[in-house]
């Protein structure tokens, strides 16, 4: 598919700014265990085990805009012209090493974009 400069660079920014959730899935996660610490002094397990569970559900939610970046973000590396951007690279790289962080499916899509980031 042969693709418009202009056009490129919309779905740069697009995807950059959807995989930004990822980010925000892992702080959210992050939160969750943060506040499952916080209330296993009470030692109720039924209040810690909801919080681990509303960290999880919520970063699962906040993940999906996020893939639907990643699938923008593999298809613009495909196409030879999206090295012209000088800051693209080193935010995709970024964001492949945020994605190593969300296991286990965030981390092959991570490796698998470190190594077409690698490759182009």
């Amino acid at each position: 598919m042969i693709l418009k400069q202009s056009s490129i660079v919309f779905l740069a920014i697009v995807s950059l700014f959807l995989q930004a959730f990822l980010l925000i899935s892992l702080i959210s996660f992050f939160i969750g265990i943060y506040n499952a610490y916080a209330a296993f002094a009470g030692g109720d397990p039924k209040l810690i085990a909801g919080h681990i569970s509303s960290g999880i559900v919520i970063s699962l939610i906040q993940i999906a805009p996020a893939i639907v970046g990643y699938f923008i973000n593999y298809m613009l590396l495909k196409n030879k012209r999206v090295n012209d951007f000088a800051l693209l690279k080193p935010a995709l790289k970024f964001y492949a090493y945020l994605w190593l962080l969300f296991i286990p499916i965030g981390t092959i899509l991570g490796a698998k974009l470190l190594t077409q980031l690698k490759k182009g």
